[in-house]
C-alpha cells in the first residue's frame, strides 16, 4: 500500500491527496480547497468508523497517467477499508454537492500542476505575477484562474484580483449577495491562511468602476465601458428539471471483452433487480450515474467499475463530465436507495436522506442546485428554497424574495414535484412557509435551529466586512 495511505480513515474529517509521478502526497490542511489544473487528486471525508466517502477528482488538464493512478488508490483505499467507501468521480468544475460541501468557502482551480511545475509564492512575494480569480455559481461557488485580461471579466460575477500584498475583490452591481459574501471570505481566506495576515483586502463595489489602482491592470477606467453586461454571459450551473425522464437500470458484463450493458428496469425501479452476482448502473439523469456491485464481483471487476462508467457515458451520448458514484452491496448510501422501491435492509436506518435545495423558476424552467451539509446557515433570506423531506416537501420563501418568487411559490412547489423521478407515497404533499414563520416540522430537518439567527443577519455582507477589518 502507498506509503501516503498510512493509516487513512481512522480518525474523523477531510483528508487529500494529490498524485505526482504514480505516487500520492498528502496536502496539509492549508491547501484544502485549491487545485491545480493540471493534477489529478483523492480526497476521502471519513463520517465515523464505518462510513467514508472516496473522491477523486481530475483537473481539465490532468493527464491519462494521473488519471488512473486518481483511480486505482481511490480502490486501493476501498480495498483495505473492506470495499465499504462509497466511490466518486468528480471532474473539474461538475463537482457533486457532496465534494462541494466539503469546501465551505468554496473551491479554487489554479493553473499549472506538476508537470508545468506550481508558481511558490516566497515571503517576499518578489516576483509575484499578479492573477485573477473568478469566483462562479449561486451557492456552490468555484473560483478559477482565469487570463488577466478584461476580457475575463463581466459585471455579474466577483473577481478577485491578486497581487500578493494586495488583495481587491471586485463585486460589479450585477453580482449576487451570495458570491460577493463567497469572495469577501475567499481573501480573507488567503490573507489570514495563507499569507499569515500580511495583505491588505480591498473591497470594490459602490467604487467597482472607480479605483484607478485596481483599473491599471486592465488598461485603465475607461475599460469599464468594454466590460461584458451580466446578461451576455452564461447562466450560473444548475441541474435543469424540464420534465419527467426514465430512471433506467442496466446490466454491465464484459465477459465477451467489450462492455454490454443490458436494459433491466425502468422508472419504478425496484430492488429486487439487482443481482448480487452481477454488476449494474443505475442512470438517473439529472442526478448522474450510480455503479452497483454485487458481493459476488471479484476485485478485478471491482476495478474495472468505473471503466465501465466512462465506456457507458460514450454509449449513451451522455457528457465525459456526468457525475459517477460507485457503491457495493449492503453499503449502499441513501442517495442510491432513494431511487428504488422494496429495500427492506434492516441495517438501513434512512432510505432517504432530506435534501434542500436554491431554486428559481424564471422563464417557465425550474432550476434546483443542491446544497449538500445543510444547516440553518444555508437559508439566504434573498431565496426561495425547497426542503425535501420525502413524502413531506417545504417550499421556504425568504423575506427578501422578489415579489414574483413569492407569489409563484406554490407553482414551484408543484413543477418539482412533476417533474420528480424519485419513487414516492401517492399522499406526497407540499406545504409553502416563510421566513421566521417556519413551523416545528420544517425545523426538525435540521441538527440545530436559532430563532434569533435571522434577525441577527449574521450572514449579512456589512457583517462580515466588520469582521475582515475589525
Amino acid at each position: 500500500m502507498d506509503p501516503a495511505l498510512k493509516d487513512v480513515g481512522k480518525k474523523e474529517g477531510l483528508e487529500i491527496w494529490r498524485v505526482n509521478k504514480f505516487k500520492l502526497e498528502k496536502l496539509p490542511k492549508s491547501q484544502y480547497g485549491i487545485f491545480y489544473k493540471g493534477d489529478s487528486y483523492v480526497v476521502m471525508n471519513t463520517k465515523h468508523s464505518e462510513a467514508w466517502d472516496i473522491h477523486f477528482w481530475l483537473g481539465q488538464n490532468t493527464s491519462i497517467d494521473e488519471q488512473g493512478t486518481a483511480a486505482i488508490k481511490a480502490v486501493e483505499i476501498d480495498n483495505s477499508l473492506n470495499g465499504i467507501p462509497v466511490q466518486h468521480r468528480e471532474v473539474q468544475g461538475h463537482e457533486s454537492p457532496l465534494f462541494l460541501s466539503y469546501f465551505k468557502k468554496g473551491i479554487r482551480y489554479m493553473d499549472g500542476g506538476y508537470d508545468s511545475g506550481f508558481d511558490h509564492i516566497n515571503d517576499k512575494f518578489e516576483n509575484f505575477k499578479p492573477r485573477l480569480l473568478k469566483c462562479k455559481g449561486k451557492r456552490n461557488v468555484r473560483v478559477t484562474q482565469v487570463e488577466l485580461s478584461p476580457k475575463s471579466m463581466n459585471l455579474g460575477d466577483v473577481f478577485i484580483l491578486d497581487l500578493g500584498l494586495k488583495i481587491y475583490v471586485w463585486m460589479p452591481p450585477g453580482s449576487g449577495r451570495l458570491e460577493r459574501i463567497k469572495g469577501i471570505e475567499l481573501a480573507q481566506s488567503i490573507q489570514k491562511s495563507e499569507r499569515n495576515g500580511r495583505p491588505e483586502v480591498i473591497l470594490l463595489d459602490s467604487d467597482y468602476d472607480n479605483c484607478p489602482e485596481f483599473w491599471q491592470y486592465f488598461g485603465g477606467t475607461q475599460t469599464i465601458k468594454t466590460i461584458k453586461k451580466a446578461d451576455d454571459v452564461e447562466s450560473d450551473e444548475n441541474y435543469w428539471r424540464d420534465n419527467r425522464q426514465k430512471t433506467m437500470l442496466w446490466r454491465v458484463s464484459d465477459s465477451s471483452g467489450q462492455v454490454k450493458v443490458t436494459l433491466t428496469g425502468e422508472s419504478g425501479l425496484d430492488k429486487s433487480k439487482l443481482d448480487t452476482n452481477d454488476a449494474f448502473i443505475v442512470d438517473t439523469v439529472g442526478g448522474g450515474i450510480y455503479v452497483w456491485l454485487g458481493k459476488g464481483c471479484t476485485s478485478s471487476e471491482k476495478k474495472k467499475a468505473m471503466v465501465w462508467a466512462e465506456k457507458y457515458l460514450q454509449q449513451a451520448n451522455r457528457p465525459p463530465w456526468t457525475q459517477v458514484t460507485m457503491v457495493i452491496e449492503d453499503a449502499e448510501p441513501a442517495d442510491f436507495v432513494q431511487w428504488f422501491s422494496g429495500w427492506k435492509n434492516p441495517k438501513k436506518t434512512q432510505s432517504f436522506e432530506p435534501k434542500l435545495f436554491q431554486c428559481s423558476n424564471e422563464s417557465g424552467k425550474l432550476t434546483v442546485e443542491e446544497i449538500k451539509n445543510f444547516t440553518q446557515e444555508d437559508l439566504d433570506g434573498d431565496d426561495v428554497m425547497i426542503l425535501d423531506g420525502g413524502n413531506q416537501i417545504f417550499v421556504w420563501v425568504g423575506a427578501g424574495a422578489n415579489k414574483e418568487e413569492k407569489e409563484s411559490a406554490k407553482v414551484t412547489a408543484k413543477k418539482y414535484l412533476d417533474t420528480d423521478t424519485l419513487p414516492r407515497s401517492k399522499h406526497a404533499s407540499y406545504e409553502v412557509i416563510f421566513q421566521t414563520k417556519e413551523p416545528t416540522s420544517f425545523k426538525k430537518y435540521f441538527s440545530k435551529w436559532d430563532d434569533e439567527l435571522f434577525k441577527n443577519d449574521a450572514r449579512s455582507i456589512e457583517n462580515i466586512r466588520k469582521l475582515i477589518f475589525a
